[in-house]
């Protein structure tokens, strides 16, 4: 009984303490746990000003699977056997977009789906192993030629062609690449068929999908610019790429401008060979854009944001219209953030409730978002929320199984949602 008295008369004054500390952050401990643990859960309860029985009301009609407005879904996880080096945290630099963890992109090809983590490891998995099991999902790495990057952004499947876009250091230079090769189960021997001219320091690829111009067969990249909270005028210089989406020709490796002013686009589908791109705002201000040819979208002038460090007595220091100074108006804009990130189509067969759907995922958010465009696509008519409670980088739709697929990046799994009769 000494012992609990002494324990106790050591612990409690620590307790104490250690709450005074964070409360009136003391030695910068609420920064310092905010970089070290992006996602903690809890920094909302030891954070907040309020009483959280105040908040009680917050969440009304947010729907919860296994139901949404319409549906109901259920959701299973599986874990992923990376390699070990996909979770050393020495190789995970926290940029414009990217924090303290890993990231990975799901491709369907055939029976198999294929994982690409941020390292550049392939990985090969039966599609019938995220169905027929509870286990965890088996795979197998797949060799490749991938070496001394810094980063994967994204991996594109098209056909039997599997892209990447990733940035890789040479002599001190950081540039922008994007390489393909055929897939083969056994090696992957990827060659590359763009890089960029110039060397940076922050900015950084992103998305692909496949397009069409003017009869041309190619990729649409996204290519980011400026720095976490620092933007750059890159992407008002028609001279540079950073900051733009570029259109590259498949055939002779020729790139061109295919868009300016963006920020940091996360997702990106061509539907109808029309171009929908979700997009990262400061704080604040993610955006749902059409992106047309030589259009303007405004960054680092205009957006519904603010700088991540906003103070509420401040003037805005962005432009709260785009129209007014010569850009394209988002489609729509989510305030406060979600962490926007995948846009992908679904099929107009899964649900006659929901017709000429798509889904948004989000990161910060945890949330998916079933959202309608009307028919002139320039305009949002719902945007249907589902709490989902994992950072979500990546989406696809299996239409087999009909199977909504999710890259759940902070503990390695794919989330597999499907619809319950």
């Amino acid at each position: 009984m000494k012992f609990l008295r002494y324990s106790l008369f050591l612990i409690i004054p620590i307790i104490i303490i250690s709450i005074l500390t964070i409360h009136f952050n003391l030695f910068s401990i609420k920064d310092v746990i905010y970089d070290k643990y992006p996602n903690l859960n809890i920094r909302k309860y030891i954070f907040a000003q309020d009483p959280v029985f105040n908040k009680l009301h917050n969440d009304y009609n947010v729907k919860f699977i296994p139901f949404t407005e319409f549906l109901k879904l259920d959701l299973k996880k599986k874990k992923i056997n990376f390699k070990d080096d996909y979770y050393s945290k020495n190789a995970m630099e926290k940029s414009i977009s990217y924090g303290k963890y890993g990231s990975f992109y799901l491709d369907l090809y055939k029976d198999q789906i294929i994982i690409t983590d941020y390292l550049g490891n392939n990985y090969i998995s039966k599609l019938n192993s995220l169905i027929d099991s509870d286990k965890n999902i088996s795979t197998k790495i797949i060799k490749n030629n991938i070496k001394n990057i810094e980063r994967v952004y994204d991996a594109l499947i098209d056909k039997d062609q599997i892209f990447l876009s990733y940035v890789k250091k040479e002599n001190d230079c950081k540039k922008i690449v994007v390489s393909s090769a055929k897939i083969n189960m056994s090696e992957i021997n990827y060659k590359e068929i763009f890089k960029s001219n110039s060397c940076h320091v922050n900015a950084s690829p992103g998305r692909m999908v496949p397009f069409n111009l003017e009869n041309q067969k190619g990729l649409i990249l996204t290519v980011s610019s400026g720095s976490y909270n620092s933007p750059s005028m890159e992407s008002q210089d028609s001279s540079s790429i950073y900051g733009k989406t570029i259109f590259i020709n498949l055939k002779n490796g020729e790139f061109r401008v295919f868009s300016s002013g963006h920020r940091v686009v996360q997702g990106l589908v061509s539907y109808k060979n029309m171009l929908i791109a979700t997009e990262h705002g400061p704080r604040g201000g993610d955006e749902i854009n059409v992106i047309k040819q030589g259009k303007n979208y405004g960054w680092p002038i205009s957006s519904f944001g603010e700088k991540y460090d906003f103070k509420y007595e401040k003037i805005p220091v962005y432009k709260k219209s785009h129209s007014d100074f010569g850009f394209e108006e988002p489609i729509f804009s989510y305030i406060p953030g979600i962490g926007i990130s995948e846009i992908i189509k679904m099929p107009e067969s899964y649900s006659e409730m929901l017709p000429n759907v798509f889904i948004v995922s989000s990161l910060y958010g945890k949330s998916i978002y079933f959202v309608r465009f009307n028919k002139q696509f320039n305009k949002i008519l719902f945007s249907e929320k589902i709490f989902i409670n994992e950072r979500i980088r990546d989406l696809k739709y299996e239409k087999t199984n009909e199977l909504i697929l999710l890259a759940f990046e902070e503990n390695g799994e794919i989330g597999i949602i499907r619809k319950i009769n």
